[in-house]
């Protein structure tokens, strides 16, 4: 029996699930190895089917996503967060470091269904067995999660920097020429991908789970980076998952002043 196999979305910008069309070379091999019974833009999404595993992109943000992805949590065996808004909260998250009068306005209050709730990963609130993260993901890392299922192999996170893919395929250190790079502190599995095409990695894929947190600090400092710019840095992408950063800056005095809300995360206001 091939497996049951769910893509689903909630708010997000759908790059993820792009990252899945747009392997061209395997997509039509992908779709052969499972029984796949929802893809938005492809096949009708419907959440009451029952499923062994379901791939969620996007993040909670008001009452209609939080509502389907309870009824797909209970509808399915395994559930996937697929990207960085579902694993991390990423950019839309990112609010919760700001004043609510910056963004008050565009909060839509007409419709319960439809009402604001805090910007939140989905493990937040549901249980999440396994992560592909990434901004977008890596699309050949989303086949191979596939094929790992299809022949009954545990898909195993990519845990090392992603300095030893940058070293690997060759790259000059960023941090060396004095740009603000989270490679070493931010979980590899991407090939590199940024560094590759020159750009400093922002940490998309989320912390190691060794990283040295003081050390990145410093070393961001020692190359002029005052602490708003790394503060800033750090937690555009992952801040929600990275509390021990708001507590060190805290801690050295960078944040001005502090307070304690949504599930005891804290958040800093300039």
């Amino acid at each position: 029996m091939k497996l049951k196999v769910g893509f689903y979305g909630i708010t997000g910008c759908a790059g993820c699930l792009l990252s899945v069309i747009f392997n061209e070379d395997e997509i039509l091999d992908l779709v052969d190895l499972v029984d796949l019974k929802a893809f938005p833009f492809v096949k009708e999404v419907n959440i009451d089917e029952k499923f062994d595993y379901v791939f969620m992109e996007g993040l909670v943000a008001d009452n209609d996503d939080l509502k389907t992805l309870k009824k797909l949590r209970k509808n399915s065996k395994f559930l996937v967060s697929l990207g960085a808004c579902a694993s991390t909260g990423c950019v839309p998250a990112y609010r919760q470091y700001t004043l609510k009068e910056n963004y008050e306005h565009l909060i839509y209050k007409k419709q319960k269904r439809l009402q604001d709730l805090k910007a939140s990963p989905i493990d937040d609130h549901v249980k999440v067995d396994y992560y592909i993260p990434g901004c977008p993901p890596d699309k050949k890392e989303i086949v191979n999660f596939v094929k790992n299922l299809v022949i009954g192999k545990e898909p195993k996170p990519f845990e090392s920097p992603v300095c030893v893919e940058c070293r690997q395929n060759g790259n000059q250190c960023l941090l060396d020429l004095g740009k603000p790079c989270l490679g070493p502190i931010t979980a590899g599995g991407c090939d590199a991908v940024c560094i590759n095409g020159k750009f400093e990695c922002w940490g998309c894929r989320g912390p190691t789970k060794d990283m040295n947190l003081d050390l990145m600090i410093k070393m961001l400092r020692d190359r002029g980076f005052d602490d708003k710019f790394i503060q800033d840095r750090m937690r555009t992408f992952v801040g929600l998952k990275m509390p021990m950063i708001e507590e060190y800056m805290c801690s050295t005095g960078t944040a001005n002043r502090l307070k304690t809300s949504f599930k005891g995360k804290k958040e800093y206001f300039e």
